[in-house]
Protein backbone atom coordinates (compact mmCIF):
# COMPACT_ATOMS: atom_id res chain seq x y z
CA UNK A 1 0.00 0.00 0.00
CA UNK A 2 0.68 3.66 -1.07
CA UNK A 3 -0.30 6.44 1.49
CA UNK A 4 0.70 9.84 0.72
CA UNK A 5 -0.38 12.84 3.65
CA UNK A 6 -0.16 16.50 4.71
CA UNK A 7 -0.88 18.37 7.82
CA UNK A 8 -3.73 20.93 7.75
CA UNK A 9 -3.31 23.96 8.16
CA UNK A 10 0.46 23.98 8.63
CA UNK A 11 0.99 23.29 4.80
CA UNK A 12 -2.32 24.04 3.25
CA UNK A 13 -5.06 26.68 3.66
CA UNK A 14 -7.93 24.94 1.97
CA UNK A 15 -8.93 21.42 1.15
CA UNK A 16 -7.91 21.61 -2.63
CA UNK A 17 -4.58 22.39 -1.50
CA UNK A 18 -4.53 20.34 1.01
CA UNK A 19 -5.16 17.27 -1.69
CA UNK A 20 -2.39 18.39 -3.67
CA UNK A 21 -0.11 18.02 -1.53
CA UNK A 22 -1.33 14.62 -0.15
CA UNK A 23 -1.19 13.69 -3.82
CA UNK A 24 2.41 15.02 -4.35
CA UNK A 25 3.76 12.85 -1.16
CA UNK A 26 1.75 10.06 -2.46
CA UNK A 27 3.47 9.82 -6.00
CA UNK A 28 6.95 10.51 -4.18
CA UNK A 29 6.14 7.45 -2.41
CA UNK A 30 5.50 5.21 -5.65
CA UNK A 31 8.50 6.73 -6.97
CA UNK A 32 10.56 4.98 -4.52
CA UNK A 33 9.28 1.89 -4.96
CA UNK A 34 5.62 1.69 -3.64
CA UNK A 35 4.56 0.44 -0.29
CA UNK A 36 5.32 2.96 1.93
CA UNK A 37 4.08 6.30 3.72
CA UNK A 38 5.26 9.58 3.56
CA UNK A 39 4.07 13.27 5.07
CA UNK A 40 4.44 15.67 2.21
CA UNK A 41 7.16 18.03 3.15
CA UNK A 42 8.39 21.23 1.47
CA UNK A 43 11.32 19.92 -0.68
CA UNK A 44 13.10 20.88 -3.90
CA UNK A 45 12.11 17.51 -5.92
CA UNK A 46 8.17 17.86 -4.68
CA UNK A 47 8.28 21.90 -5.85
CA UNK A 48 9.76 21.25 -8.90
CA UNK A 49 6.80 18.51 -10.00
CA UNK A 50 4.42 20.77 -8.12
CA UNK A 51 5.84 24.23 -10.42
CA UNK A 52 4.33 22.21 -13.61
CA UNK A 53 1.18 22.27 -12.49
CA UNK A 54 0.24 18.37 -13.51
CA UNK A 55 1.07 14.71 -12.04
CA UNK A 56 3.08 12.18 -13.67
CA UNK A 57 -0.11 9.49 -13.76
CA UNK A 58 -2.08 12.57 -15.36
CA UNK A 59 0.48 12.84 -18.09
CA UNK A 60 0.35 8.69 -18.37
CA UNK A 61 -3.31 8.39 -18.30
CA UNK A 62 -4.18 11.16 -20.92
CA UNK A 63 -1.11 10.41 -23.56
CA UNK A 64 -2.53 10.29 -27.04
CA UNK A 65 -1.56 6.50 -27.62
CA UNK A 66 -1.81 3.20 -25.81
CA UNK A 67 1.34 3.16 -23.09
CA UNK A 68 2.57 0.63 -21.18
CA UNK A 69 5.71 -0.95 -19.10
CA UNK A 70 6.68 -4.24 -18.46
CA UNK A 71 9.83 -6.15 -16.54
CA UNK A 72 12.63 -6.90 -19.24
CA UNK A 73 13.17 -10.45 -18.05
CA UNK A 74 12.47 -13.02 -20.44
CA UNK A 75 11.09 -15.47 -18.61
CA UNK A 76 9.54 -13.36 -16.06
CA UNK A 77 8.16 -10.21 -18.30
CA UNK A 78 5.53 -8.79 -15.51
CA UNK A 79 3.61 -5.91 -16.36
CA UNK A 80 3.98 -2.90 -14.26
CA UNK A 81 1.66 0.02 -15.49
CA UNK A 82 -0.63 0.40 -18.09
CA UNK A 83 -2.38 3.66 -19.22
CA UNK A 84 -6.17 4.07 -20.03
CA UNK A 85 -5.65 4.02 -23.76
CA UNK A 86 -3.91 0.73 -23.00
CA UNK A 87 -7.08 -0.69 -21.10
CA UNK A 88 -9.49 0.86 -23.84
CA UNK A 89 -7.36 -0.78 -26.57
CA UNK A 90 -7.62 -4.57 -24.68
CA UNK A 91 -11.44 -4.09 -23.58
CA UNK A 92 -10.06 -4.10 -19.84
CA UNK A 93 -11.94 -2.33 -17.09
CA UNK A 94 -9.12 -1.36 -14.97
CA UNK A 95 -5.59 -2.64 -14.11
CA UNK A 96 -6.78 -5.71 -12.07
CA UNK A 97 -9.04 -7.37 -15.11
CA UNK A 98 -5.58 -6.89 -17.51
CA UNK A 99 -3.19 -8.56 -15.17
CA UNK A 100 -5.85 -11.00 -14.95
CA UNK A 101 -6.59 -12.15 -18.19
CA UNK A 102 -2.91 -11.58 -19.01
CA UNK A 103 -1.74 -13.19 -16.03
CA UNK A 104 0.54 -10.18 -15.69
CA UNK A 105 2.82 -11.38 -18.39
CA UNK A 106 3.01 -9.11 -21.41
CA UNK A 107 4.12 -11.64 -23.69
CA UNK A 108 0.29 -12.99 -23.02
CA UNK A 109 -0.81 -9.78 -24.79
CA UNK A 110 1.00 -11.68 -28.16
CA UNK A 111 -1.09 -14.01 -29.88
CA UNK A 112 0.22 -17.21 -29.16
CA UNK A 113 1.60 -18.40 -32.68
CA UNK A 114 3.86 -14.99 -32.66
CA UNK A 115 5.05 -14.90 -29.36
CA UNK A 116 8.41 -16.82 -29.89
CA UNK A 117 8.89 -14.84 -32.97
CA UNK A 118 8.23 -11.34 -31.35
CA UNK A 119 10.17 -12.25 -28.52
CA UNK A 120 13.30 -13.23 -31.03
CA UNK A 121 12.63 -9.59 -32.68
CA UNK A 122 12.85 -7.83 -29.37
CA UNK A 123 15.67 -9.72 -27.96
CA UNK A 124 17.44 -9.11 -31.06
CA UNK A 125 17.10 -5.59 -31.50
CA UNK A 126 18.15 -5.06 -28.16
CA UNK A 127 21.07 -6.74 -28.03
CA UNK A 128 22.35 -5.73 -31.50
CA UNK A 129 22.65 -2.50 -29.35
CA UNK A 130 19.38 -0.72 -29.88
CA UNK A 131 17.60 0.92 -27.09
CA UNK A 132 14.44 0.94 -29.02
CA UNK A 133 12.95 -1.93 -31.02
CA UNK A 134 9.66 -1.92 -33.04
CA UNK A 135 7.47 -4.90 -34.35
CA UNK A 136 4.21 -5.68 -35.82
CA UNK A 137 1.94 -8.65 -33.84
CA UNK A 138 -1.11 -9.43 -33.50
CA UNK A 139 -2.58 -8.53 -29.51
CA UNK A 140 -5.10 -10.47 -27.85
CA UNK A 141 -8.29 -8.39 -26.25
CA UNK A 142 -10.02 -9.32 -23.10
CA UNK A 143 -12.98 -10.67 -24.76
CA UNK A 144 -10.60 -13.26 -26.91
CA UNK A 145 -10.10 -11.16 -30.46
CA UNK A 146 -7.21 -9.82 -31.73
CA UNK A 147 -6.39 -6.78 -33.52
CA UNK A 148 -2.90 -5.81 -35.44
CA UNK A 149 -0.68 -3.55 -33.62
CA UNK A 150 2.43 -1.63 -33.80
CA UNK A 151 4.70 -2.04 -30.96
CA UNK A 152 7.61 0.23 -30.30
CA UNK A 153 9.53 -0.34 -27.00
CA UNK A 154 12.46 1.26 -25.08
CA UNK A 155 14.20 -0.30 -22.79
CA UNK A 156 15.22 1.11 -19.32
CA UNK A 157 17.07 0.54 -16.36
CA UNK A 158 14.71 1.63 -13.50
CA UNK A 159 16.26 2.11 -10.26
CA UNK A 160 13.10 0.33 -8.46
CA UNK A 161 12.44 -2.17 -11.12
CA UNK A 162 15.51 -2.92 -13.37
CA UNK A 163 15.84 -2.86 -16.84
CA UNK A 164 11.85 -2.83 -17.83
CA UNK A 165 10.43 -1.63 -21.58
CA UNK A 166 8.79 1.49 -22.06
CA UNK A 167 6.16 0.80 -24.68
CA UNK A 168 3.21 2.59 -27.22
CA UNK A 169 1.60 0.31 -28.94
CA UNK A 170 -0.72 1.51 -31.88
CA UNK A 171 -3.73 -0.09 -33.60
CA UNK A 172 -2.83 -0.50 -37.15
CA UNK A 173 -6.35 -0.30 -38.67
CA UNK A 174 -6.72 2.88 -36.85
CA UNK A 175 -3.34 4.34 -38.35
CA UNK A 176 -4.11 3.15 -41.61
CA UNK A 177 -7.70 5.26 -41.26
CA UNK A 178 -6.04 8.33 -40.64
CA UNK A 179 -2.54 8.31 -41.92
CA UNK A 180 -3.47 5.68 -44.95
CA UNK A 181 -1.70 8.17 -47.59
CA UNK A 182 1.08 8.78 -45.54
CA UNK A 183 1.78 5.18 -44.85
CA UNK A 184 1.26 4.36 -48.43
CA UNK A 185 4.36 6.74 -49.48
CA UNK A 186 6.71 5.20 -46.60
CA UNK A 187 6.19 2.01 -48.00
CA UNK A 188 7.38 2.33 -51.60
Amino acid sequence: MSLGFAEYPVLADDRSQLMRCADMALYEVKMRGKNGCMAYREGERIKSRAKLGFAVKDIIDNMPGAFIVYRADKENDEILLANNELLRLTGCKNMDELLAYTGKSFCNLIRPDEQESCQKSIWSQINGGHSNDYIFFHMKKADGTYISVLDHDRIVDSVHNGRVFYVMIMDLKSLQRHYGDCLELVEK
